[in-house]
């Protein structure tokens, strides 16, 4: 976190204008939280995270700051549409997919 300023970990700029998969994997519900967007920019804010992503999210933004609430706050976010391997991983083990958007 970047609060104290000291700086101790390093703030990514993330590329804008591509695709982006967000997951949250949790193994004591069998359920992996799913949700796509548009990179459009990056936040320089203090608060939270050093780095922080901007999107543009697919779907229902409503439904995702609601589910959001249900689930925490992090989520770890690949660059890439991986909607179709994040499906087969949760077949395969016997998950759910839950659609955060």
């Amino acid at each position: 976190h970047s609060e104290d300023r000291q700086g101790a970990s390093v703030r990514s700029l993330m590329p804008e204008g591509y695709m982006t998969t967000t997951l949250e994997i949790a193994p004591e519900r069998k359920t992996i939280l799913f949700h796509q967007a548009k990179s459009v920019g990056n936040s320089l804010e203090d608060r939270a995270c050093r780095t922080k992503l901007c999107g543009e999210p697919v779907g229902d933004i409503e439904k995702l700051f609601r589910e959001w609430d249900q689930w925490g706050w992090h989520r770890v976010t690949f660059y890439g549409d991986l909607k179709e391997p994040v499906f087969a991983l949760a077949d395969a083990l016997g998950w759910q997919v839950l659609q955060e958007a």
